[in-house]
């Protein structure tokens, strides 16, 4: 019985045959969200549709020797790259180009995977940077990331980006953050909740969701009624006054435009910690809370 897809996985396939139909499949993708085993067999569905001798539109037959060897786990022009330990090394990266620069064993394509694809080193990414920026013909690189904000942005602007995980879901894991800040006092903010922040794979996204919730209640504050929030259904009421909500509205925006600039995750993670607590105690500064020191 199939596993259900969620519906972040079910638009990113159909991008993938959309580009697929037209002949525009990119040479480089980024697979972001999700888990690792979605990431993969999003890679796999698109490396067998590259290779299939028979396809149905732009779905793979399943029957064909490319598609049973996909399926095997055994086709010759399909590389999939773990990291050894902890981290993709140059070592690795200079293999599969090897690989890649080889004629294919079928005339299909050469469909090249690294998972974990934030972990390489400095060395490895440096590496594969020159196969992004002249990829040989017929051949095609998926990264898989966990945590694209660890990539160099030089690898990450020659991918063209798909995300595997739910507005949805992002949502309600920022609003469960914001409220688990609200009701949380140092400690269970830098044992607890930090720790799980720094894991995000799209921390912006959350910091988002989070503003949102923190903006619902100061609508709420403000007028008393349902009509002007934006997720009702995760509205929890606040104890604090307008102005200490617009503070952390404020304060969360400011910290999401450090995030935004590369800044460092845990130092802004740090001063939205500290800020907040002194918010919610209505030590209420100014219009800075000091993320420049975190950039």
């Amino acid at each position: 019985m199939a596993t259900e897809k969620s519906p972040a996985f079910v638009n990113a396939r159909r991008q993938l045959q959309q580009a697929l139909k037209k002949g525009k499949v990119a040479h480089a993708y980024l697979f972001t969200g999700g888990d690792e085993e979605a990431r993969i067999e999003l890679a796999e569905y698109l490396a067998a549709a590259l290779n299939c001798r028979e396809p149905s539109g732009e779905e793979p037959c399943g029957c064909c020797r490319s598609c049973r060897q996909m399926a095997g786990g055994n086709h010759p022009d399909f590389h999939l790259v773990r990291p050894q330990g902890a981290t993709l090394k140059i070592e690795q990266i200079r293999e599969l180009e090897r690989r890649l620069a080889l004629r294919s064993f079928q005339g299909g394509a050469r469909v090249a995977v690294l998972a974990g694809a934030e972990t390489m080193t400095e060395a490895a990414a440096n590496c594969l940077l020159k196969t992004l920026e002249e990829p040989p013909q017929g051949a095609y690189l998926i990264l898989l990331a966990k945590r694209p904000d660890l990539l160099p942005a030089t690898i990450r602007s020659r991918c063209q980006e798909l995300h595997l995980k739910d507005e949805e879901e992002e949502a309600f894991a920022g609003i469960n953050y914001w409220q688990r800040l609200m009701g949380a006092d140092l400690r269970a903010m830098a044992q607890e909740i930090l720790p799980d922040l720094e894991k995000e794979e799209d921390l912006k996204g959350i910091l988002e969701a989070m503003s949102l919730a923190c903006r619902d209640q100061l609508v709420w504050q403000m007028t008393g009624t349902e009509k002007l929030l934006l997720r009702p259904e995760g509205f929890l009421p606040s104890s604090m006054t307008p102005r200490q909500l617009w503070h952390c509205y404020r304060l969360i925006q400011e910290c999401r435009a450090a995030v935004d600039h590369n800044g460092n995750r845990r130092l802004i993670l740090e001063a939205l910690m500290f800020n907040l607590l002194e918010i919610k105690k209505g030590e209420v500064r100014g219009d800075s809370y000091g993320y420049r020191r975190a950039l």
